[in-house]
């Protein structure tokens, strides 16, 4: 049976992905010492993941805030140091490359400038690991759009927003079906 590793399981958007995940294992990760979690600890350091990458054949990040970067750098030293290959799906934000056609405020974000940073490093570590990724780049709002489109790596991308309920609907479609293995795509309402 597949074993997918959900981080930051306890984030709403991560726990609506977890309930649309029939037919594989599912375990969790979280940086919340309450947490029902299986797994919890510092996310920044790589002996935080040994356990929780064992056996895993699917990983996806739903590390949204900042130190994004040093967070995923820890989880493939763990697999490095295990010597393990798995396929990651992560989600990342539209706008790390300039690429949105207008304005937008990435909730709980100060400053911007420093995020988009984090979140581009935390997609090089990802590609460099030479495993299987899917990267999404959503725009995501509870008055979002229910209909969504897929808009590829380096193409410009509206600003529409997609419910987290469009959203997960698409990670965990990704997340059964590995259908863009090595894409970074955008996610975006339809209307």
């Amino acid at each position: 049976m597949t074993r997918c590793l959900i981080l930051g399981i306890d984030h709403p958007v991560a726990k609506l992905i977890a309930a649309r995940l029939k037919g594989i294992e599912v375990i969790g990760f979280s940086e919340d010492g309450n947490s029902a979690a299986q797994y919890q600890g510092d996310a920044r350091k790589a002996a935080t993941y040994e356990e929780a990458v064992k056996d895993v054949d699917v990983i996806y990040s739903d590390f949204t805030g900042m130190d994004v970067d040093w967070k995923l750098e820890a989880v493939f030293e763990a697999l490095r140091r295990q010597r393990q290959q798995v396929r990651t799906v992560m989600r990342s934000v539209a706008g790390i490359d300039h690429e949105l056609t207008g304005k937008w405020t990435y909730a709980g974000i100060d400053d911007s400038a420093s995020f988009l940073k984090q979140q581009r490093y935390a997609i090089k570590i990802v590609d460099e690991a030479e495993m299987p990724y899917t990267v999404l780049r959503p725009l995501i709002s509870a008055k979002g759009d229910t209909a969504y489109q897929l808009v590829n790596e380096g193409q410009p991308v509206a600003v529409k927003p997609v419910t987290p309920e469009t959203y997960a609907k698409v990670a965990a479609g990704e997340i059964l079906d590995g259908t863009h293995v090595n894409q970074s795509i955008a996610i975006v309402g339809k209307s």
